[in-house]
């Protein structure tokens, strides 16, 4: 059923991706008056389709292949010979797309990626609107973290107290929780207690592994130790007796990690199990043990005392729109610098491209808006700057061939466009099998 749930959720958080995607060259080729034949979300390849329907001369329909969409206007169709005028002869010069001036084309081509990025931006505005944003209030003083496997190969221990991100000390949770704070030659500055001794270090964190950490998400770097204590757990192991446990911190819950008491106790009312699994730290050393719920599915532990990590703080429209643009800004940033080190080779192939499996495998088994619209934003921001590559079929080649008819104000050639679009097709489907075959390879499904 989770897997189902995953599915559901990468597949919806798709559709609105590829919607508001081609909702964007949609509504800029209709206020240029080109003429929309199709628009559909997926793909109806073999001419077959889930559903469809008519309205203003438009066809609206649902494909069965979840790989994209599109939206077909009138003059986009043409055959490969100059004296060929294509099949939409028929629709007057002012409605077709081939006849519109080059600057009006660069519009409708750009307004895609546009409308990706607009999206972003709004999903970000709106969840500091409606959850605010969280100020870390002790920062330096007692944010213990738990690194995950990359956090370890990172130089990080269980315990480790982070007292500053380069050089900066006053961080946001949302900022603190950004790879793009972390993303390449960072320094955290960290203290470390050895024996009776608080020893103050800095850790350097290389680019390959921020990388990994983009890919396999943050909680494999490090997770902010949960807030409360546990003081009593019932049947299986009763901490009261157990001193060695007593006062340990709940950071995971059958695996998932957890942040704070909310969050725990909303993963608690979803696992319907009575026996759970807690991830604690101790004293700097992390166990896991079996809990188990007496009939009323409760599970004793205690709140801890010292003053909460994080003070909620509420965001006004005009500061949502700084916080949601910084936010957007920062995921390009990333983006971007993992494309260049890609092409410069610093990080692996097999390493920076992902591809719908592990995507998909980033939402999670059981539905958490915050989580699902992060997901959202951030694949929007994704998606947006893909489609600015200069290769076709996809926006940014389309966009590099109209900044050549600008610049030497002559059409290309047919035959070398269509020779350009095929090669464009032919790339894509051979990257798209490595990205899918390493995407396996990467969960250890197969053996390369």
């Amino acid at each position: 059923m989770s897997i189902l749930m995953m599915i559901g959720q990468f597949l919806c958080g798709l559709s609105l991706l590829v919607f508001f995607h081609e909702l964007g060259h949609f509504l800029a080729a209709k206020a240029f008056g080109i003429r929309i034949k199709k628009f559909y979300l997926f793909f109806d390849a073999f001419d077959k389709r889930l559903c469809r329907f008519n309205y203003n001369g438009t066809e609206f329909g649902l494909g069965w292949l979840p790989v994209g969409g599109y939206v077909r206007m009138a003059g986009t169709m043409t055959g490969t010979d100059e004296s060929d005028p294509g099949e939409d002869s028929e629709i007057p010069y002012d409605q077709r797309y081939d006849h519109k001036p080059v600057w009006q084309r660069l519009i409708v081509m750009s307004a895609g990626i546009i409308m990706n990025l607009l999206l972003a931006l709004l999903v970000y505005c709106v969840m500091f609107l409606y959850y605010g944003r969280n100020q870390v209030t002790i920062f330096g003083k007692n944010l213990i973290i738990l690194p995950g496997q990359l956090g370890m190969q990172a130089g990080l221990q269980p315990g480790d107290e982070v007292t500053a991100i380069n050089a900066d000390s006053s961080l946001y949770e949302d900022e603190l929780l950004s790879t793009h704070l972390m993303h390449g030659n960072t320094i955290l500055s960290i203290v470390r207690r050895q024996g009776k001794e608080r020893v103050h270090m800095h850790v350097a964190v290389s680019p390959k592994i921020m990388q990994l950490v983009a890919d396999k998400g943050l909680t494999q770097f490090f997770s902010i130790k949960a807030g409360f204590q546990v003081d009593s757990i019932y049947t299986n192991l009763d901490l009261r007796k157990n001193k060695e446990f007593k006062n340990a911190h709940i950071v995971a819950l059958n695996g998932d990690s957890v942040n704070s008491f909310n969050d725990f106790i909303i993963r608690l009312k979803e696992t319907k199990a009575r026996q759970l699994y807690l991830t604690v730290i101790h004293d700097g050393k992390t166990s896991t043990m079996l809990a188990h719920r007496d009939k009323d599915g409760h599970i004793g532990f205690s709140l801890d005392n010292r003053a909460p990590l994080l003070r909620p703080e509420r965001v006004s429209f005009v500061q949502s729109l700084s916080a949601g643009g910084s936010k957007m800004w920062n995921n390009i940033a990333e983006n971007s610098k993992g494309l260049s080190q890609l092409v410069s080779g610093e990080v692996k192939a097999r390493d920076g491209l992902v591809g719908p499996v592990r995507i998909a495998t980033l939402f999670s088994g059981h539905f958490e808006a915050k989580r699902f619209w992060e997901l959202v934003a951030m694949l929007s921001t994704a998606l947006a700057l893909i489609n600015v590559i200069p290769l076709a079929p996809m926006d940014g080649g389309v966009m590099a061939v109209l900044v050549y008819e600008a610049v030497t104000r002559r059409p290309v050639n047919r035959s070398f466009l269509a020779f350009f679009y095929l090669a464009g097709i032919v790339a894509i489907m051979l990257l798209s099998g490595y990205v899918l075959l390493n995407d396996i390879r990467a969960l250890n499904l197969i053996t390369l």
